[in-house]
């Protein structure tokens, strides 16, 4: 194999960092909270642009090549990114993409430096950046979450200094009587979610946040949106692993189209079990299909479609970076996306707005960034990716 290009797969990492820590700003705008968009609906379209996108390789000289491993991939991936979405609609940009960062470097490592032995200049500076890393990661996701906390002790009638705050926006859709006949929950109708009573009025917990029913137990909406994030973390923080195991040139670029058709096939897969779930519950294929979620073509192609090729960007630029600083650093380094995905939250959608609370976010990020760089230089001299 060829020697690795360090500063090519730094480029590749920022660049996977931008799309990585962007896709999501879509997800959480205005469109989508209008028709309460289903998390496998806004999958469909990032998995479509994935697909669409990732034969644009072929611009670059990229010879078209398949390997099987993809679909591998994309059994991880797309689940993996619904419930990446549940947790940003229902939890929040900042502190569901630092869940998901942070378990997506630990899984990384794990695999990278403890199952496929990637070597490190000293094992143990690289589990003390690994540490460092997630310790920012943890911090950025903290302090971008303070003001949430603190925003429920405040009276209801001061809640529209709040613009952008998640419980606003579902007050904007419930009272919203065009959406009358929507369900309350975009799993609702396939995962027998439904509200914490009747009605189309927001519920609330003694804290003044929404709950979930399901299945009959109550759930707060927002903890089901941080554990979304976990699971995204934990199983899609493996999508890349399978690359690992290509032959010949189906790797690095090379494997960017395998990963878009595996991405596209296992999501129509998952949209026909979903269908054969609802017709052998309802027992009618017409309801079974009556009940699958819109996807709202004229209100979101748009934003579904900037959010697929943000994804994707993020995607080429991780593919590069861990082929040519391996599966330990690539995509960690790529996961600096927090720090983009943070200053969206806090600038942009004003989930923070206490300067105090802010500089914390920043001196986490400095933090991260430094555990990014110490692991980085841990493994720049070591042999490269160890493939």
């Amino acid at each position: 194999m060829a020697e690795p290009n360090l500063g090519l797969g730094w480029f590749a990492a920022f660049v996977g960092a931008i799309g990585f820590g962007s896709f999501a700003v879509p997800i959480k705008g205005d469109a989508a909270t209008k028709v309460d968009i289903d998390p496998l609906v806004m999958q469909s379209y990032k998995s479509l642009m994935c697909f669409l996108t990732s034969w644009l390789v072929v611009l670059l000289g990229q010879q078209v090549t398949f390997t099987w491993w993809g679909v591998i991939s994309g059994l991880f991936w797309v689940p993996g990114g619904a419930f990446n979405i549940f947790a940003i609609r229902n939890a929040g940009l900042a502190i569901s993409q630092g869940i998901v960062a942070s378990s997506i470097v630990m899984v990384s490592f794990i695999w990278g430096h403890i199952i496929f032995k990637e070597p490190t200049k000293s094992q143990m500076m690289a589990y003390l950046a690994v540490w460092l890393i997630m310790a920012g990661l943890y911090g950025m996701s903290h302090y971008s979450t303070s003001d949430w906390v603190d925003a429920d002790e405040l009276p209801r009638s001061s809640d529209h200094e709040y613009n952008f705050d998640e419980d606003d926006e579902q007050d904007a859709f419930l009272n919203d009587d065009s959406a009358e006949n929507q369900p309350s929950h975009p799993l609702e109708n396939s995962l027998e979610i439904s509200p914490a009573s009747p009605g189309r009025e927001k519920q609330t917990t003694t804290s003044g946040r929404g709950v979930i029913v399901v299945c009959g137990k109550t759930f707060q909406r927002r903890n089901l949106g941080l554990l979304s994030a976990l699971l995204c973390g934990t199983w899609g923080g493996s999508c890349l692993v399978p690359m690992h195991y290509s032959k010949g040139d189906t790797g690095g670029l090379g494997y960017v189209i395998s990963f878009g058709t595996g991405a596209l096939l296992v999501t129509i897969l998952i949209w026909i079990f979903r269908f054969l779930y609802m017709v052998v519950k309802l027992k009618s294929i017409k309801e079974g299909y009556s009940v699958l979620p819109s996807f709202h073509f004229k209100v979101m192609w748009l934003p579904g479609a900037t959010a697929g090729t943000l994804w994707s960007l993020g995607n080429v630029g991780s593919i590069v970076a861990v082929q040519q600083l391996g599966q330990g650093v690539g995509y960690p380094a790529s996961q600096a996306a927090l720090l983009v995905a943070g200053l969206w939250g806090i600038f942009y959608y004003r989930e923070v707005t206490k300067p105090k609370t802010i500089i914390k976010w920043f001196v986490s990020a400095i933090v991260t960034i430094f555990g990014i760089l110490l692991l980085g230089y841990e493994s720049s001299s070591a042999g490269g990716p160890g493939r």
